[in-house]
């Protein structure tokens, strides 16, 4: 399957390149922008797999509720020896733990035989108990079960906020990839209409020397610019196959397999669109939207709220242990069987109670604990200082660099408009016999290298662009 897969994918490449190579009015759908970043971030791996983050966050936070889930239960215990029915013991019954500390317990005991403890006999027909155990000391403003929820919680925010990071880095390096794809596309274009003009030029002073108005030299020197120019192209279309190739490890389909294109996809014109400086207005914006919402930030506050969490539950532990239990005892079914007018004897009837309390006289090990926990907490604050610290100055160096990229490509758009004008102006000079096809070809190459320069220019200003956005924060 997979190299069938294969096989299809390297059918399409090919059937792109004859197109982009062989003809200059292309009609394949053009992959903007837009649409390649919501295949991105639609169909890639990587943004599958970072749906899995709040997906297993959210199973962190069910399993967590579990521990609050109602339990049944059921003990049978039985003791035969020497043809004697020693004791029976049965238990079935339902506890209830509560975020309150409290956990109820509704059971029913029934118990048999020759040799009963005299604390274990019951009446003949069993005895239902209800009642509970509350935690009053170590326990009862938080304790595990109510941490590991609080913290599931915290999870499921921090999830979210891994999965905008990861996809965050996925779009970054997309951009990159695609942008320099869209660059080298239009790079070829550019060596392939010079490659034309020299062509032509070259046939025309061929022509010129066989009917005698031209020496022979000139057309040596347009040879040469022919070869030199298709050397341009030859390296221009492996840094365009390689650009592709890079391109299509972003694009899979729904089906999680890479993405094969039917018809040719050519790249947008990159001197489209426009290339305008930040405001102070924008700078600001983007600097806010990564002190509130960048996801790297979020997921270091994530774990300053669960360290803070921790730090509750371990002040919890140097509390003392005071558990409290009571129980109403039945006669079978039967609560209350004595009960007069006055009311049921909850407090002085059937009933079973307990109190427990414990305390270690120097609880090194719950201080010891709380004071790990506050070092935990002190290292991470610190890590979100200089974390806050760095994507700030991420930011502010991003729109440094693309203020400076608009100013020279404003520059340089006048650069390449001066060296077409010495161009065109060369060329009549030559119109006229006052130039030579080396200063033509020393105007041409001037004003080729001056395209190709405002080219990457402007391919630097769209990554600086998504660098800003990545160092912004990114995707929501």
């Amino acid at each position: 399957m997979h190299s069938s897969i294969l096989t299809k994918t390297c059918c399409c490449l090919l059937l792109f390149w004859s197109a982009r190579l062989h003809s200059q009015s292309n009609t394949g759908p053009v992959l903007d922008w837009p649409s390649f970043r919501s295949r991105v971030l639609e169909n890639h791996p990587v943004s599958r797999q970072a749906d899995l983050y709040r997906d297993q966050a959210a199973a962190s936070l069910l399993r967590a509720r579990g521990g609050f889930d109602p339990k049944l239960y059921a003990e049978y215990n039985a003791k035969n020896f020497n043809q004697k029915n020693y004791f029976q013991h049965t238990e079935a019954g339902v506890k209830w733990p509560t975020v309150l500390g409290l956990e109820f317990k509704s059971a029913y005991h029934y118990a048999t035989g020759d040799f009963l403890n005299p604390e274990s006999r019951l009446p003949s027909n069993g005895q239902a108990l209800f009642g509970f155990n509350w935690t009053l000391g170590q326990g009862l403003v938080i304790d595990e079960r109510r941490a590991a929820i609080r913290q599931a919680q915290i999870g499921l925010q921090q999830g979210g906020a891994e999965r905008a990071a990861l996809l965050n880095d996925l779009l970054l390096e997309s951009a990159k990839s695609y942008w320099t794809w869209v660059l080298a596309d239009n790079q070829l274009r550019v060596f392939e209409e010079a490659l034309r003009q020299a062509q032509i030029r070259h046939d025309g002073l061929r022509e010129s020397y066989q009917q005698g108005d031209k020496p022979a030299i000139d057309t040596l020197e347009s040879f040469i610019q022919v070869q030199n120019r298709t050397l341009d192209v030859n390296f221009a279309r492996n840094d365009l196959k390689n650009a592709a190739l890079s391109v299509l490890n972003f694009l899979w389909n729904a089906d999680n397999q890479p993405f094969a294109p039917e018809t040719p996809i050519m790249a947008p014109d990159i001197t489209t669109g426009e290339f305008l400086p930040l405001t102070d207005a924008s700078g600001l914006d983007l600097q806010q939207q990564a002190r509130l919402n960048h996801p790297e930030l979020l997921i270091y506050e994530a774990k300053m709220r669960n360290l803070d969490v921790e730090r509750r539950l371990k002040n919890e532990k140097r509390k003392p242990a005071l558990d409290l239990s009571y129980y109403l005892l039945g006669a079978g079914w039967e609560f209350f069987p004595g009960s007069n007018n006055n009311g049921p004897g909850v407090f002085t009837g059937d009933i079973k109670w307990g109190i427990q309390f414990s305390y270690p006289i120097l609880n090194r090990k719950a201080r010891g604990d709380l004071q790990v926990t506050d070092i935990k907490l002190a290292q991470t604050e610190y890590e979100l200082s200089l974390k806050r610290r760095e994507v700030a100055t991420k930011v502010q160096q991003y729109e440094n660099e693309l203020n400076t990229l608009t100013g020279q490509i404003d520059l340089y758009r006048k650069i390449t408009g001066n060296y077409r004008v010495l161009l065109d102006a060369e060329n009549e000079k030559f119109r006229f016999g006052e130039s030579s096809v080396f200063l033509i070809n020393t105007r041409e190459q001037r004003w080729l290298e001056a395209q190709v320069k405002l080219l990457k220019l402007l391919g630097e200003y769209r990554k600086t662009e998504a660098a800003l956005q990545w160092a912004a924060g990114g995707v929501r």
